[in-house]
């Protein structure tokens, strides 16, 4: 009997379990939840939380991720306004602003993100065909203009999304941008084009240059050269004439110019304090013989006579 009545207690406990999960409801963080009596919404819950409810199938909870979530969308081909094409990778994030609208607009995350790929889709080739290929492909990144375009999408797409599928869109970016294989080839040989004419100009620019520092640096060596040469002849020129002053001093008194000659020599020989041992009767040693005195004597005042 106790336990035929232990059995009893048991399954009304565990009904009594079952019933109670049917009719409460737990709200995540980072969830929201739409509850529907028989199909008609009658609630909103975007605080977490436990909640009641009544069992299935008199009321529904429609749970839904209120996170923010990324959706990146294919490969696709646009055209620029000068009627260019690329190839662009676009991606967003989102969240669920309105669960009720989203929930009767959209359902699902997944065909969420499907009918926002088509809306960046959309307004993605707006953008791009008010643009220039040179926004998107250049040289100088200072020229780019991704972060103004990603900017036009986003204004596009956020009004639309938030009152179509109650999806609040925080941001659209381009992740990846390419060319078609049919004119990649074509933008290279451009672009090596430009860089040969830029190449090419800054090679002539340092030539001109080299030849004018070539033509600075030649006018400035004959200028020099013509000084040094105009101060080497003047220099020349004054030994030419004090030569021709003291030749005609010799000319006048030759017995002078001979005994200045020897008075040289003897310099020059006895410079090194050596020992000379030669006869006095050879010349410049000549000097030194008792009779020389009056030679020696002669000499200046003849000297003295000259101008």
């Amino acid at each position: 009997m106790k336990k035929r009545i232990s059995i009893l207690a048991l399954g009304f406990l565990a009904v009594l379990a079952f019933v109670l999960l049917q009719t409460l409801h737990i709200v995540r963080v980072g969830e929201a939840a739409v509850v529907t009596t028989f199909g008609r919404p009658v609630s909103v819950i975007q605080a977490p939380g436990l909640y009641a409810r009544w069992p299935w199938p008199v009321q529904r909870v429609h749970a839904m991720d209120a996170r923010i979530q990324c959706m990146e969308g294919a490969f696709e081909e646009t055209y620029t306004m000068d009627h260019r094409n690329l190839v662009v990778m676009a991606y967003a994030g989102w969240r669920v602003k309105d669960p009720l609208k989203f929930l009767q607009s959209v359902g699902s995350a997944q065909q969420a993100e499907q009918n926002l790929e088509g809306l960046i889709r959309h307004y993605k080739n707006g953008v791009f065909g008010r643009h220039v290929f040179s926004d998107f492909v250049n040289t100088n990144r200072a020229a780019l203009r991704f972060e103004a375009v990603e900017r036009e999408i986003l204004d596009s797409v956020r009004p639309e999304a938030e009152a179509r599928y109650g999806m609040e869109v925080v941001l659209v970016g381009i992740r990846k941008i390419a060319l078609p294989e049919s004119i990649t080839a074509s933008v290279f040989e451009r672009m090596k084009s430009e860089r040969k004419v830029i190449e090419d100009r800054i090679l002539s620019e340092g030539e001109a240059e080299a030849i004018r520092i070539r033509a600075e640096a030649g006018r400035r060596r004959d200028e020099l050269l013509a000084r040094a040469e105009a101060r080497a002849k003047g220099i020349r020129a004054e030994g030419d004439a004090e030569a021709a002053r003291q030749y005609a001093v010799f000319e006048k008194n030759p017995e002078l110019a001979i005994f200045l000659r020897k008075l040289d020599a003897l310099e020059e020989i006895l410079k090194d304090k050596a020992v000379v041992v030669l006869g006095e009767e050879n010349a410049p040693f000549d000097l030194f013989r008792a009779g020389a005195g009056a030679a020696t004597n002669q000499a200046p005042a003849a000297g003295a006579k000259t101008p």
